[in-house]
């Protein structure tokens, strides 16, 4: 069992963790697009923004890729060499990451700075040592009769961990930002140090904790032994069968599709700001860190309000989410036109003054994508909801692990697909190709398209849900009256 010191170094290397990631969110967009302008002298501004934009998609699918690989091994190694070495492991691939990032000198460099995230998974370690915190409440619960309060605690000690993560993901973005002001390296240098203290707490205070050391519920040791020996493939067999599954599979090709959607808007988000609105990385670092504060408020906050809202439903707070992200997005692109309408009018009436962005609409902007953000989270959460409460308590760790690699693969492929959409757009390419409007509203209207298309399959999965209810119902009552008649009969 973790002792209390080992969550708290936990949770500490989270948020370290959490800072040194988010540090450089804001900052890798600029980062591409000046090395590409460095090693590629003779091009258009607009080629220039076109290669960016393409190579920023790229870079995020191919760590997507790289991350959707990585999460069943760290499972592995946390199985077989145990909390502690796995911690080390993740923590000091982090810090080869950033080194290799900080002394990037083209864009091939930004990509092999993403190899060693294929063990960059901390809060993976980090849930392995909350439930090793926790194992031994449970068991005590177990021997007593009862397991509530053993799983009220471990939810406290995750939501902790939660909470521990969005203070780093709320300051890193902004640090990240202003320290890039005079540095687009500073971020990844100051990273390093955050790994590296984060393996030095790891080899002082965490021990080892691996699935073997303990028995769950009322397996016995055999038991557990023969299915910690189940293979690799065997367990990655049993977890995907659940896509066949009549009332999980749905929901998990909407999870699926809801992440290419995803992944492809916020891909584009940050091109936008900067190449279309410009922003500068302090800017960019604030408009980051507020989304991120304004998500964990609503989840703390806003989540169970909601769902009282719709009749404690999560299928409805699920479509919900869907309809007023579609909607955020439809404004935010109005956002954006108009601030690019005024932009192009001050670049008409000015011809040396720098484009300055309009304080109203960096505000509204901001406002359009804290609402694209809780709506996505509204969305997302309400459909955990729904596939966790369609197995039982011993399969929810296959499906969250099924849910987290299908994110993954649409995050391979959201990127690439917005940033093409962005530079290469189908429709109205004509239109003012200088401003963008028509690769902006070409990733805006795809993403409404796909957000239509998963309130139609979600509205069709709980009508078919209801009417199975509602027949369950009508069978149990059924028989119920039977069996009244039946005593009524024998009475007789």
């Amino acid at each position: 069992m973790a002792s209390s010191t080992e969550v708290v170094v936990t949770y500490a290397n989270i948020i370290l963790y959490a800072i040194s990631y988010q540090l450089q969110r804001p900052v890798e967009p600029f980062l591409v697009r000046s090395l590409i302008h460095n090693n590629q002298n003779n091009t258009s501004n607009t080629d220039e923004e076109e290669s960016s934009n393409q190579t920023y998609g790229r870079l995020t699918s191919f760590f997507s890729f790289i991350q959707t690989i990585g999460s069943p091994l760290i499972g592995i190694l946390l199985d077989r060499i145990g909390v502690r070495k796995t911690s080390i492991l993740v923590y000091f691939a982090s810090a080869l990451s950033y080194w290799i990032l900080a002394n990037a000198t083209s864009t091939t460099w930004l990509f092999w700075s993403k190899l060693p995230t294929i063990l960059q998974h901390a809060f993976l370690v980090g849930q392995a040592t909350v439930a090793s915190s926790t194992a031994a409440t449970s068991d005590n619960n177990n021997e007593s009769g009862g397991s509530n309060g053993g799983d009220k605690q471990r939810a406290v000690a995750l939501g902790r961990m939660t909470t521990a993560y969005t203070i780093g993901a709320t300051i890193g973005p902004a640090l990240g930002g202003y320290l890039a002001m005079g540095d687009l390296f500073a971020g990844a240098r100051l990273a390093i140090w955050g790994s590296i203290i984060s393996v030095i707490l790891s080899i002082v205070f965490l021990k080892d904790h691996n699935n073997s050391e303990r028995t769950e519920g009322n397996k016995t040791n055999s038991d557990s032994q023969k299915e910690h020996q189940q293979s690799f493939l065997q367990s990655i067999h049993k977890t995907l069968s659940y896509l066949r599954h009549p009332t999980i599979g749905p929901l998990l090709f909407i999870k699926l599709l809801n992440g290419v959607s995803s992944s492809a808007f916020t891909t584009i988000l940050p091109l936008v700001l900067v190449n279309k609105l410009h922003l500068d990385t302090s800017q960019l670092g604030y408009f980051m860190s507020a989304s991120s504060l304004s998500v964990a408020v609503f989840a703390s906050f806003g989540i169970s309000a909601s769902m009282s809202l719709v009749g404690n439903r999560s299928d409805r707070l699920a479509s919900l989410g869907l309809a007023l992200r579609a909607v955020s997005i439809v404004c935010f692109g109005g956002v954006v036109s108009w601030c690019l309408l005024h932009l192009i009018a001050a670049d008409d009436t000015s011809e040396e003054q720098q484009l300055v962005l309009p304080t109203e609409g960096l505000w509204l902007a901001t406002i359009a994508s804290i609402a694209v953000s809780i709506s996505s989270h509204m969305h997302a959460t309400s459909l955990t909801t729904l596939t966790t409460g369609a197995v039982s308590v011993e399969q929810r760790g296959a499906i969250l692990g099924l849910e987290h690699g299908l994110f993954s693969l649409a995050r391979v492929v959201g990127p690439p697909f917005g940033t093409h959409i962005l530079s290469r757009p189908i429709i109205m390419s004509e239109f003012m190709p200088e401003s963008g409007f028509a690769g902006i509203w070409g990733v805006i209207s795809a993403c409404v398209i796909m957000d239509v298309i998963l309130l139609v399959c979600l509205h069709r999965w709980s009508s078919k849900k209801d009417t199975q209810l509602n027949s369950d119902e009508c069978i149990g009552l059924t028989k119920a009256v039977d069996d009244k008649c039946d005593e009524h009969d024998h009475s007789d």
